[in-house]
């Protein structure tokens, strides 16, 4: 049975009329969307089955195409469709309906043949969309929490919720503090707890200060409290036999000269004959261009090496104002 109804509807999507011998015939009309404003409903095209029980004629429409689901003869299809015929009517008979399932219910109601639609959409034009309900749509609203700043209930969470924020800034800080600028975690390192206080510790109050002058000349300076006082010789005094004795004082390394080779370079290149060919074009237009050492599996033109990266920017300047060549600046 359920392969009978599956043809038909199949049937139903191509034709206007199907007719079952015998029994009836199922009508397919086009119906065109429309909204229902009452429901708010919108239906697309479709096609609105009917049942004609005076089509009982049989046209072959049905018996052949079941005889070609079936690979059987024409014959053989309508002995099968007798039979479905007459299951058909004991089921109208003892339950007083027949459900065609995809397509719709065949039922008695006081001696009168009625039926009743109970499928998709058959217009195939319509893919098979179904009627949409447009209030599913539309956004439900949230109820909005009032929260009263005022209450004693709101203030009291969010005192807890601040002491709770400051606990743990403090031990961050603290985490941090106690490495770094204390001796706690040093060996034969001097701790006292007023160093624990970030506001009045002055570690540096005992330490000498050494400068590295460039002609390797050592001259010690001693450091001075915030009171411009001289700290006590046994604590902060680094004697000159010390320095003899490789022993490490704080250094402070100013003026350090920084030797830096700036060079100007017009392009990179894979291939080493790309960057041959670079130089003559350079040099034909009577730039002074030459390929440097391979570096990161590039091979770089430059046409021009300073020490003073303005200089290297004038010569960048000047090249791109007469010949129009980009060129970017490499730093060793």
């Amino acid at each position: 049975m359920l392969e009978i109804n599956q043809i038909i509807k199949e049937l139903l999507q191509l034709h206007d009329c199907v007719i079952f011998p015998n029994l009836g015939g199922f009508v397919a009309q086009y119906s065109a969307a429309n909204f229902d404003e009452n429901h708010s409903v919108f239906s697309p095209p479709s096609k609105q089955i009917l049942f004609n029980k005076n089509l009982i004629n049989n046209d072959g429409l049905l018996v052949n195409a079941y005889a070609q689901k079936n690979n059987i003869s024409y014959e053989k299809a309508l002995e099968n469709l007798t039979v479905l015929l007459s299951e058909i009517n004991k089921n109208l008979k003892s339950e007083n309906k027949h459900e065609f399932d995809g397509i719709g219910i065949i039922y008695n109601k006081e001696g009168v043949l009625n039926f009743k639609q109970k499928s998709n959409n058959l217009l195939s034009s319509s893919y098979g969309l179904r009627a949409l309900n447009m209030d599913e749509f539309k956004a439900s609203r949230k109820e909005e929490k009032v929260i009263d700043l005022n209450s004693a209930k709101f203030l009291k969470t969010q005192i807890k919720n601040w002491a709770l924020a400051a606990s743990v800034v403090l031990v961050i800080f603290y985490s941090a503090w106690i490495p770094i600028k204390t001796q706690l975690f040093q060996k034969d390192g001097e701790f006292n707890y007023s160093d624990l206080n970030p506001f009045t510790f002055n570690k540096g109050n005992s330490a000498t200060l050494v400068e590295v002058k460039p002609n390797n000349l050592v001259i010690e300076k001693e450091a001075k409290t915030p009171n411009n006082k001289a700290p006590e010789e046994n604590n902060s005094k680094i004697s000159k036999s010390t320095l003899k004795n490789n022993s490490m004082p704080v250094i402070k390394v100013n003026n350090l000269l920084e030797n830096k080779i700036f060079e100007v370079v017009i392009g990179s290149f894979i291939n080493e004959l790309n960057a041959k060919k670079m130089i003559d074009k350079l040099q034909n237009k009577g730039i002074s261009a030459r390929k440097l050492k391979k570096e990161n599996n590039l091979f770089r033109v430059s046409i021009g090496k300073f020490s003073n990266k303005k200089n290297a920017n004038n010569l960048q300047k000047s090249v791109n104002k007469r010949h129009q060549i980009s060129s970017w600046i490499l730093t060793k």
